[in-house]
């Protein structure tokens, strides 16, 4: 027989109450749940449409521009950062940032400076099915990591849709070579007949028969041009990185068009804006649409104007009309990263440019 003394009967009372206790809790989970930790947000950190921070010091970035209207960007490192990091804030490569300065490793060390190039030479293609990020990398034999940062892919699963565009940091001739593209075939163009006169001496003597001749050029259906004297455009040049904090990233033409548009992005204090609408440039217009503001297809002076694409970004551009010339059918637009990184341009427009996708006015 076993004795029940005082001590088994503590021990007795102890293990009843956390039997109860735990019956409690597992009864009751619900009141456990729900009950969000308070964060507390940082506003020196630059936030991206995709809801990512990165905690990038305005001051450790220098700016200047070449003789080719080329944007130079010199980046001081700082604890913490990672070649990934810094090629995701500055839309680049961390294969560009090796081999802008010839590095063999993929650590960086604080106080290091480094160039970022402002051009990536790419494609833009459009998917034409449905697949995962990483399954049309291994397809095409493409670099994972620089397709997730050119595209603003944060995950691994992340999945691509029938007809959306994706910035390629590969040739032309390279897509071509992997079968992304099919090579368009040759065109042949047939040249227009030139005829010739005969030339006739004093004596009335012919010494140049009259020819026909016809040829014919082949034109390649990949030539392309747009026409566009992008020099010719440019009124004035600058450099801004003030810092202002409004849920975009710095150096990129909608973190910009905000701050200089305050009737759309309103000022809380003197660094920090409202954000009734986010996302990248080429959803503005249904964006500020659903958020209630005016949106048109007639250019208006303080509107700002959004693009579906410019250049090599699929994620369209945005800027702000300071100037209209409706009987020349003309405008000046003022915009940043046309030219490069924190570069703010003044540059001539035509009220006609077909990759126009519409003006927002205030509410």
């Amino acid at each position: 027989m076993i004795k029940f003394n005082r001590v088994n009967y503590f021990k007795f009372v102890l293990s009843l109450f956390f039997i109860v206790f735990f019956i409690f809790v597992i009864a009751n989970a619900d009141l456990f749940e729900n009950n969000p930790e308070q964060l507390t947000i940082n506003s020196g950190f630059i936030q991206g449409d995709d809801g990512v921070s990165y905690d990038i010091n305005l001051d450790n970035i220098n700016i200047d521009v070449d003789t080719n209207n080329n944007g130079i960007i010199e980046y001081t490192v700082q604890t913490w950062d990672t070649l990934l990091k810094i090629a995701g804030v500055f839309w680049t490569t961390v294969s560009s940032i090796q081999k802008e300065n010839n590095l063999k490793k993929d650590a960086v060390e604080p106080g290091q400076v480094l160039k970022v190039s402002n051009q990536v030479d790419g494609i833009l293609y459009t998917l034409k099915w449905k697949t995962n990020v990483v399954v049309f990398a291994n397809k095409y034999n493409l670099n994972l990591q620089d397709l997730m940062t050119l595209n603003y892919v944060q995950d691994e699963t992340e999945i691509f849709s029938p007809g959306q565009e994706i910035f390629i940091n590969i040739t032309k001739d390279k897509a071509y070579e992997l079968w992304l593209l099919e090579k368009p075939k040759p065109e042949i163009i047939p040249k227009s007949t030139i005829t010739y006169r005969p030339t006739i001496n004093k004596s009335g003597k012919v010494i140049a028969k009259v020819t026909k001749k016809t040829s014919t050029i082949i034109a390649s259906a990949d030539d392309e041009g747009d026409g566009t004297d992008v020099k010719g455009t440019i009124i004035s040049k600058r450099t801004y990185t003030k810092k202002i904090s409004n849920g975009f990233y710095a150096w990129y033409c909608t973190w910009y068009a905000a701050i200089i548009s305050p009737n759309i992005f309103p000022y809380i204090n003197e660094t920090t804006q409202d954000r009734p609408f986010g996302g990248d440039a080429k959803n503005w217009c249904a964006n500020a649409k659903k958020a209630g503001f005016r949106v048109w297809q007639k250019p208006s002076v303080g509107a700002l104007i959004v693009y579906a694409r410019m250049k090599s970004s699929s994620a369209g551009h945005v800027g702000k009309v300071i100037n209209y010339y409706p009987d020349d059918w003309k405008m000046i637009i003022r915009d940043m990263n046309f030219l490069g990184k924190f570069i703010v341009t003044e540059r001539r427009e035509d009220t006609n440019n077909s990759k126009i996708s519409c003006y927002i006015y205030g509410k």
